[in-house]
């Protein structure tokens, strides 16, 4: 770690300046971000302007006004780093085709903004995703295929490095810092936030080191999942732990044999229910009862409540055709007095729902084509596609992070 601030150092001081400067004022992100990078562009530095885009998406998940800068320079830093993609395209020789199976979706989520309480917002919505699932993978593909191994372990020192600044901050900063309600949250919003990204960040890891087996040495793995897992167990976060659990089941037996994980996936089908009706007598029987909070097991944390309320929207209202990117946002909102009276906090908590209330059946319909053709052209050469997309699947059906753009998630997922 201390090799890669050596190496990486103009990169840390930037960052620094534009974080630090941010807080005071927290405007001058939006100057200071494209500033930095045309200095990375006109260095070649690539790496450096997809790892900005990834840092400050993840300093704008955090609830503190402190890191209000961050919010305010997400949408300059990714459309600059677009204007540099559409301006200079021979600089990415390798395109990424992950859109091409969206592009129905797209269409018709740019259509319905037009049904959206605020259209202006929702087009903005859809705009960023768009731009993110379009663009930002060829600068990934572009500085795999010019660093290889080199960019992977930038990519994954530098979140690494943001676990261990969150690890010192809950030694010398009010507890409020990096806990909520009692659960660790580290330098993001809440506990099911750092939870989410330690599942997405654990696979890139993995992943990694099985296309390059020499990419860390064994203490450098150490530290790394090391950081990862203490995150997990710290937040105590039941979505991350079965998301990863998933991902290492599959994995496993996909390796095996492609023939042995698609017959594995059919058994824990239809072994589902009887898993899912005793999993609370499981849990408690190991011991783990109050950690895993397993009396809100049945009611998902409260999550109960928002999905029979979407799925109540949906049926009578918005079940063909939603209103538009963030229109479950708003609906949320506009209901949110009476749902906290039911016990529910937050927005709808599952991507398939939000997509449904944005753009209906049709759209959900759409969204799954592009999602599920992306693995299989994927799993063609990569044994660990389909436990990377069931681990994202499950991960998804408790949080609504894989509808929307600018967060910490979608990134690392693409």
């Amino acid at each position: 770690m201390l090799t890669y601030a050596k190496e990486n150092y103009q990169f840390i001081v930037i960052s620094l300046i534009w974080v630090f400067v941010g807080i005071m004022v927290d405007v001058t992100a939006m100057a200071l971000v494209p500033a930095a990078f045309l200095i990375y562009r006109q260095r070649g530095y690539y790496t450096e302007i997809v790892l900005s885009i990834a840092l400050i998406c993840y300093l704008s998940d955090n609830r503190h006004w402190e890191f209000s800068f961050a919010t305010k320079g997400k949408d300059i830093a990714l459309l600059t780093a677009c204007a540099f993609f559409f301006l200079n395209s021979k600089n990415f020789p390798l395109r990424s085709k992950i859109y091409y199976a969206f592009i129905p979706f797209f269409i018709l989520a740019f259509f319905l903004c037009t049904k959206h309480p605020t259209p202006a917002l929702s087009f903005q919505k859809t705009l960023s995703f768009f731009l993110m699932v379009a663009v930002i993978p060829n600068y990934f593909l572009r500085q795999l295929q010019v660093e290889g191994q080199d960019f992977l372990r930038k990519t994954i020192w530098m979140g690494t490095i943001l676990y261990m600044i969150a690890f010192v901050m809950i030694v010398i900063l009010p507890v409020d810092w990096t806990y909520l309600e009692g659960r660790y949250n580290g330098l993001l919003g809440n506990p099911n936030g750092i939870g989410t990204f330690s599942t997405l960040f654990f696979i890139v890891v993995y992943i990694s080191i099985e296309m390059y087996p020499k990419i860390f040495t064994l203490p450098e793995k150490a530290i790394v999942f090391g950081s990862i897992i203490l995150s997990i167990l710290l937040a105590s976060s039941r979505n991350s732990i079965f998301s990863i659990l998933i991902f290492l089941m599959f994995a496993r037996f996909y390796k095996l044999s492609p023939w042995i994980g698609f017959v594995i996936v059919i058994v824990v089908a239809l072994l589902f229910q009887i898993i899912n009706e005793n999993l609370p007598y499981i849990i408690t029987s190991l011991g783990l009862g109050a950690y895993m909070r397993v009396e809100h097991l049945n009611d998902g944390s409260g999550r109960l409540i928002a999905w029979t309320f979407a799925m109540e929207q949906i049926q009578k209202y918005y079940f063909f055709l939603g209103r538009g990117f963030a229109f479950e946002e708003w609906l949320f909102e506009k209901n949110k007095d009476w749902l906290n009276i039911l016990g529910h906090q937050g927005g709808v908590h599952n991507t398939y729902l939000a997509v449904w209330l944005n753009t209906g059946i049709v759209g959900l319909c759409f969204y799954l084509y592009g999602f599920f053709s992306n693995f299989i052209k994927a799993s063609r050469s990569n044994h660990l596609a389909f436990p990377t997309m069931f681990a994202i699947m499950f991960s998804i059906s408790f949080e609504a992070w894989f509808q929307a753009s600018l967060n910490p998630f979608t990134i690392i997922a693409l």
